[in-house]
């Protein structure tokens, strides 16, 4: 492979060794990389199982980082930045599977449109229905339907350009996620971004352990390039397995949470920090309040 890779794949893997294996495997697959040289790039962040022993096994251009502790996924992603040569950096999660020769795709798309900074391919759930990816910058509006749930009625993310756009097979069979578009934000599953612009905003906020950090990021980039697109792609596409290296939900909503507070306290007014935090608090009861109403039935 050259020394001049077009594109740096960086993977963060913590304790998802099988997964990751199948990972780098299914990049193999995807046949436009045999006319454009690539990199991988993986940081492993502490992992206790044989992530590491098994990966080193594989034959291919991987260079290996290997933390002595988990620093989470965006401060993991900018230490392999900081050794990518590639022009794109691709994010990609250890729990996904490419399909279509999905990132030469998008790398070809890319390369044509110098209108956008990235994009990403359609993400899909293991039985193949379409998975939502990103949405809309967070405010006040669209955190009260979130958090609130009543984004979750019809017609209200007609009204308030939501956070978490539906997907298709939602009962209100929302298209958002049907066709080719730009949008503020995605996830960072599968983010194929250009090198300039990333390096440009210092990558990701070290704040951020996981959850809300590749928001926040396209954020900064936004501000910095506000003419720039970010868009989502039908064509390219992948499987996400989601949620590989957190079990629990209490622990997504948490982190979530401080996401949320995290781009609020960053980003917003004081005023909007306080709302937030109240809007959080009513979140937790509304929670429980579901919790213990499904354990009934």
């Amino acid at each position: 492979m050259s020394n001049n890779p077009i594109v740096s794949i960086l993977i963060v893997n913590w304790n998802t060794a099988d997964m990751t294996v199948e990972c780098i495997k299914s990049i193999f697959t995807d046949k436009g990389l045999k006319e454009i040289p690539y990199e991988i790039i993986l940081v492993d962040n502490a992992s206790s199982d044989d992530s590491v022993a098994k990966i080193k096994k594989i034959k291919g251009p991987i260079t290996i980082i290997e933390n002595k502790e988990n620093v989470g996924f965006g401060r993991a992603n900018n230490q392999a930045m900081k050794i990518a040569k590639g022009n794109y950096f691709l994010l990609l999660n250890t729990d996904t599977i490419i399909l279509h020769s999905a990132i030469s795709q998008s790398i070809n798309w890319l390369s044509a449109h110098p209108e956008s900074y990235g994009c990403t391919a359609q993400l899909l759930n293991k039985d193949k229905t379409i998975q939502p990816s990103g949405g809309y910058f967070p405010n006040i509006w669209n955190m009260a339907s979130l958090l609130l749930h009543l984004d979750d009625l019809p017609l209200i993310n007609k009204l308030i350009p939501p956070f978490h756009p539906h997907s298709p097979d939602f009962y209100t069979h929302d298209d958002y996620f049907l066709t080719d578009h730009s949008q503020d934000w995605l996830t960072g599953a599968f983010m194929l971004l250009r090198r300039e612009v990333v390096l440009k905003v210092n990558g990701f906020n070290p704040e951020f352990f996981m959850y809300g950090e590749e928001m926040e990021m396209c954020y900064r980039i936004h501000l910095q390039y506000p003419k720039m697109e970010l868009w989502y792609l039908v064509g390219p596409q992948i499987i996400h397995l989601g949620g590989a290296s957190s079990k629990s939900k209490q622990i997504i909503f948490d982190r979530e949470y401080l996401g949320f507070n995290g781009f609020f306290k960053m980003h917003r007014s004081k005023l909007d920090q306080q709302i937030i935090k109240i809007l959080i608090s009513i979140n937790r009861v509304l929670q429980l309040i579901l919790y213990k109403i499904k354990n009934r039935v």
